[in-house]
């Protein structure tokens, strides 16, 4: 594949950054087919529930595999709502939804790589000094994982 016909990788969870990173995506980079991705990490949701106050006992192996399919196919119906965004807007896109046991910024990059994109776009919540190292950011771990160029988009507060 030569470099003119590379596509973009877009990071899609559905917020309201992650749809300016589609229409930025878009905008920014005319003609190329975009690969919008949603990354959820296996477990996420069952941990959160076993290390909240809610949760007295370990979640049972139903509730552990059914959780995982819920997770699996809300992550497929977000990259598909996100790929439809961007059809609207007149791009081409698909949709990739990717389980990665590290975290959603190490599976963004690694999707990157494999799909041998141009550029990656991500949204930015902008959280600040204090909140990100707190609550995480996935941005952040984009930019330190992947050598590709990445375009941060931020949304007007």
């Amino acid at each position: 594949m030569t470099s003119d016909e590379r596509p973009v990788l877009v990071a899609y969870d559905g917020s309201v950054e992650s749809r300016a990173a589609v229409r930025s995506a878009v905008t920014l980079f005319p003609g190329r087919r975009l690969i919008v991705v949603t990354v959820w990490e296996p477990g996420l949701a069952t941990a959160m529930a076993s290390a909240s106050t809610i949760a007295l006992r370990s979640p049972s192996a139903e509730i552990t595999t059914e959780t995982a399919r819920v997770e699996r196919d809300q992550s497929a119906q977000a990259a598909s709502a996100g790929a439809e965004f961007a059809r609207e807007l007149g791009a081409t896109a698909d949709s990739l939804a990717v389980e990665h046991a590290t975290n959603a910024a190490v599976g963004i990059a690694s999707e990157a790589d494999r799909n041998d994109t141009c550029a990656v776009v991500v949204g930015s919540r902008g959280l600040g000094r204090v909140k990100a190292p707190l609550l995480g950011s996935t941005t952040q771990g984009v930019l330190r994982h992947t050598r590709r160029p990445v375009v941060v988009v931020r949304t007007p507060q």
